[in-house]
Parts: C-alpha cells; structure tokens; sequence
C-alpha cells in the first residue's frame, strides 16, 4: 500500500519529517543538516523524505509555513479569548512562553532569514508570515488602545515590536547566557508607557 493511499498516515509522516528537520537543524545547524540526518531522526528512509518534499527547503520552508499557521491561529484565539484591558499581557506572556516551547523553529526561522538577504524569493516567501504576525500585534496594541481596527501608528509601532522582539530573539539563541525573561520585560514596559 503506497504512502499516498492513507492521507491520514501521510500527514503524520509529513509530520514527523517536520518536526525531525526543527531537531536535526536546530542540533546541527541549517548548513550541516541533510537528508539523510533529518530521514533518520524521523526514522524513515531519505527516499521516503522525497517522495513527501521535493527537496530539504521545501521541508524547512513547510516547517516554517507550519508553524506560522498555528501561531497565528493561537494569537487569533489568544485575540477572541482576552477583553482589551488583558490582552497586552496576555500576548506577552504567549511570546514568552513560546519562545522556549518553539526554541528550534525559531532557531531554523532565523537561519532562513539570513539566507533571505541574499535570496529574493525566500525573502518574499517568509514576508507573509512575518506581515500576518505583525497585523495581529497591531490588532492587540490597537484593542490595548481601546480602539477597534488598528490605525497606522498600531501597525508601525507592531512592526517596531516584532523587530526589537526578534533582536532579542537572536542574541538569546546565540547566546545561552543572555537574560531573555529580563529583557522581555523591558521590552513589555516600553511598550506600556509608548501606547
């Protein structure tokens, strides 16, 4: 019986190749990381990696897209579930908190966009996750505000936001002694007395 034949054991191997690359990447590095080292944390064979990405990008692009996906639908909840006077807060301590849930995706996210800066097309792939997120930080600090849609001072000071956030981000993954939770929380008052 062909891989194809049961969508739900297909998916679960498209699964189980995911998260094997956020493992191998994020143990060995993007540029160390192969085929055959992601098939094998997955324990399939790097055949059986082909047959579902055509190549080891299009396996770490699904990775991100992934992810992305649940995180924006989380923040969606996370938007739905909070009354305006909670929901700064509230995101935050989702970040926080997913910071050291998703270390390896955000390890691999990086890693990609480095390449990004060189690579127009991967550049304008992984743009619309980055501008789905930031619409829903502007969503927060527009309902933190009291106002209903975000107005253009919400979506910059979004976009400002997710790039200090992200800065943080890089020197916490490249440096095991950097005070993330500290600097969150500076970040968090910053942004408090700005909105």
């Amino acid at each position: 019986m062909g891989a194809s034949s049961n969508p739900s054991r297909t998916a679960d191997t498209r699964d189980r190749l995911i998260d094997a690359a956020l493992v191998v990447v994020a143990r060995d590095g993007l540029g160390e990381a192969n085929v055959k080292a992601i098939a094998q944390e997955a324990g399939v064979t790097a055949g059986l990696l082909h047959y579902h990405f055509a190549s080891k990008d299009e396996l770490l692009f699904s990775a991100v897209e992934r992810a992305g996906a649940e995180y924006i639908a989380a923040l969606d909840a996370l938007i739905a579930g909070h009354e305006p006077a909670a929901l700064f807060d509230a995101y935050l301590g989702f970040a926080a908190a997913s910071l050291h849930a998703h270390r390896p995706l955000f390890a691999l996210r990086f890693a990609l966009a480095v390449r990004a800066i060189n690579e127009p097309a991967l550049a304008q792939r992984l743009a619309g996750g980055d501008a789905a997120i930031s619409a829903r930080l502007a969503q927060v600090l527009s309902r933190h505000a009291g106002r209903a849609k975000p107005d253009p001072a919400d979506e910059v000071g979004a976009r400002m936001i997710k790039a200090a956030f992200e800065g943080l981000m890089l020197s916490w993954l490249s440096r095991p002694d950097f005070p993330m939770e500290a600097a969150l929380a500076r970040l968090a008052a910053a942004v408090r007395a700005a909105v």
